[in-house]
């Protein structure tokens, strides 16, 4: 648990305001490759935190997380009271803590734990360094500063700073301790209030999702996706809008549009959901009558290496199902 949450914190770092907007325009649309040829080619890149932080996060996207962790160090001694690189730090070092040799995990944790409480005490108002906070508390053994009554003490902390991001930190209390009821109720609370509110929805869809709630997360995911600015939330809304009206049966024409659109966004980038997006398109192409566009895209995936077996499954049926049409 510790490590899908946050690993999906690491990977959802906001945007980096103070970059040029072709750079980050680049990294919304998940062309790292070119990304990182045009920040090596350019001559103030090493000198500035934020571009050197975007680079970090070029790399994290790629896998690279040991490279990632080796600049980070660099960046971290360079810009000691940069709270946005010292929260990727720690982030990247609780995810290698997770996933590397067991030999470095402890060192690694205590490190990132060191970390994250320093970004917290430089920014406040840093909230991505807050959830990560509250989500090892609660999640991490104790030897290494494990504590569910640290997490909680975090949680209204923030609460204090900010009410929705505590109400948000709460719910993630609640369902690191499957109490999924209560976190849903939280965050219906809170949207009585503030029903527009971007982070609520988003997190409401994905716990619907999670309980394999299909057209209520849709329809969710319909409704916050008029209301968000950020391109990369907005695109992965679409991907889900898409994704779900294969399995709940509903809203097909608008998730056919939402799914083109996310291809169209992401075509000839490195963003990994593509051949996902593809597969569920191809779907929605079959129920539509539209036999020879899903024949288009099921030749586009047809020779894709994949490990995942939802997905070798759905692609396999959809061969059928194409054979027999």
């Amino acid at each position: 648990m510790m490590k899908s949450v946050l690993f999906s914190l690491l990977i959802s770092l906001p945007a980096t305001a103070t970059v040029p907007a072709e750079l980050q325009q680049l990294f919304e649309q998940a062309r790292y490759q070119q990304l990182l040829t045009d920040i090596a080619a350019t001559p103030s890149a090493r000198q500035d935190p934020d571009i050197m932080l975007l680079q970090v996060r070029t790399l994290i996207q790629q896998q690279f997380l040991e490279e990632a962790n080796t600049l980070l160090n660099e960046l971290v001694r360079e810009h000691p009271e940069h709270s946005a690189i010292i929260t990727q730090a720690a982030l990247n070092k609780f995810v290698l803590a997770n996933t590397g040799s067991v030999f470095n995990a402890r060192k690694r944790a205590s490190d990132a734990l060191a970390l994250l409480q320093k970004a917290v005490a430089l920014a406040p108002t840093n909230f991505q360094a807050q959830h990560a906070l509250v989500s090892f508390y609660q999640t991490a053994p104790a030897n290494v500063g494990g504590s569910k009554e640290l997490a909680l003490q975090q949680a209204l902390q923030l609460g204090g700073i900010d009410v929705i991001q505590g109400v948000l930190a709460q719910v993630t209390i609640a369902v690191n301790e499957d109490r999924i009821n209560d976190a849903m109720q939280l965050l219906d609370q809170q949207l009585q209030y503030t029903p527009s509110n971007t982070d609520l929805l988003l997190r409401k869809a994905a716990l619907l999702l999670q309980q394999r709630s299909h057209l209520a997360a849709q329809q969710t995911y319909m409704k916050v996706l008029p209301l968000l600015n950020d391109p990369s939330q907005q695109q992965s809304a679409q991907f889900q809008i898409g994704r779900l009206a294969v399995f709940s049966g509903r809203y097909q024409k608008e998730g056919i549009l939402a799914l083109e659109n996310y291809l169209q966004y992401y075509e000839g980038s490195q963003q990994t959901r593509l051949p996902r997006a593809k597969l569920r398109l191809a779907q929605l192409y079959v129920r539509d009558g539209e036999l020879s566009k899903a024949r288009g895209l099921y030749a586009e995936i047809a020779n894709y290496l994949s490990d995942e077996q939802d997905f070798i499954d759905a692609r396999r049926e959809l061969a059928n199902q194409l054979a027999q049409l």
